[in-house]
């Protein structure tokens, strides 16, 4: 069995952040502006497999997926939502998943945040079943600054 989990592959996150860095003027996360999180990566993966007349069937779901956001701070979510392109950053934190960030990065380098999905794969067999626990992990760096602004009369 543990050789028919081992063959299931499950995804690794990819790390999606908006409003992206790469969209904007200074091409960096802002302090103080929210940032959803979410992944594209699938909720469910599924495999069977059979041999001495024992079928094996393993169904895998995506249980979180922990942010270490690279500041000292962790976000843990078991559900998220894409940010949509009309979205105001300021106005509008996400309603599953974010962060905010207090410091800046900047001028000393990029955050490196890593997001570990935990999977917890069922399977059943013979009429027995069991769980094991899964997980998969990716980084990206992220650029955080901060702006200032200047009042002239």
């Amino acid at each position: 069995m543990r050789t028919l989990v081992a063959q299931l592959k499950v995804p690794q996150p990819e790390i999606h952040v908006g409003p992206d860095p790469s969209v904007n003027e200074w091409n960096m996360a802002v302090v103080g502006l929210p940032l959803w999180l979410w992944t594209d990566a699938p909720r469910e993966r599924n495999t069977s497999a059979s041999g001495g007349g024992i079928t094996i069937d393993i169904n895998a779901r995506l249980d979180s997926i922990a942010y270490d956001m690279g500041d000292g701070n962790q976000v843990v979510c078991a559900d998220w939502t894409p940010r949509p392109t009309q979205v105001s950053p300021v106005d509008a934190p996400s309603p599953t998943c974010g962060y905010t960030y207090q410091r800046p990065s900047l001028p000393r380098g990029d955050y490196t945040v890593t997001a570990t999905a935990r999977w917890t794969a069922h399977w059943s067999a013979l009429g027995y079943s069991g769980s094991v626990p899964l997980s998969s992990t990716a980084s990206r760096d992220l650029p955080v600054g901060e702006l200032q602004a200047v009042v002239r009369r």
